[in-house]
């Protein structure tokens, strides 16, 4: 399969880390749009939430989305709102394979809730923050569905186990395709 393979999911689901072994695993290079956009712009995510807004984000994010749709020797992990724009899921879809990684709302809690660094929920307890993810989970869904396979990631499966079973559904859809 000599097609990009591009990561979705919420926030915590696994893409930096799975995306990392699969691409090992496949021989690929390995891009994670949220590095990208922190590089290219000098700054964490969260500094440029803070100093330019979520728009100005989003910009940088498709300028790095586009770059990696010119290739095909790459895993990418998309930024969890990545797909929530539709220039960068119609680039996507049209460029690779788009593969949705997903996880129970406590698997994710538990995740988002080691970290202090996701804009979209600073400052939030942890009953607001929960519910902020299960409402942007919503709100997101229909972006979510529109990927070629889904695949559930677990706090007891290894990456590695996981990433074994995204090669073998990627090699089934490769040949339906």
């Amino acid at each position: 399969m000599d097609l990009p393979v591009f990561l979705t999911g919420f926030m915590g689901v696994g893409k930096s880390k799975i995306g990392l072994v699969l691409a090992r695993r496949m021989g690929r290079l390995f891009f994670d749009t949220d590095q990208m956009v922190e590089l290219r712009a000098g700054k964490a995510i969260s500094a440029i939430f803070a100093d330019e807004g979520e728009e100005s984000f989003r910009r940088l994010e498709h300028e790095c989305v586009l770059e990696t749709c010119g290739r095909s020797d790459v895993v990418v992990a998309l930024g969890g709102g990545a797909i929530t724009r539709t220039n960068n899921i119609e680039a996507v879809r049209g460029s690779g394979v788009l593969v949705c990684l997903e996880a129970d709302i406590d698997t994710i809690f538990a995740r988002v809730d080691r970290r202090d660094d996701r804009p979209l929920l600073l400052g939030l307890g942890p009953e607001e923050k929960r519910a902020k993810i299960v409402t942007m989970l919503r709100e997101r869904a229909p972006f979510y569905d529109q990927a070629h396979f889904k695949l559930r990631t677990s706090e007891t499966q290894s990456p590695e186990n996981t990433v074994r079973d995204l090669i073998e559904l990627l090699e089934h859809w490769h040949a339906q395709n």
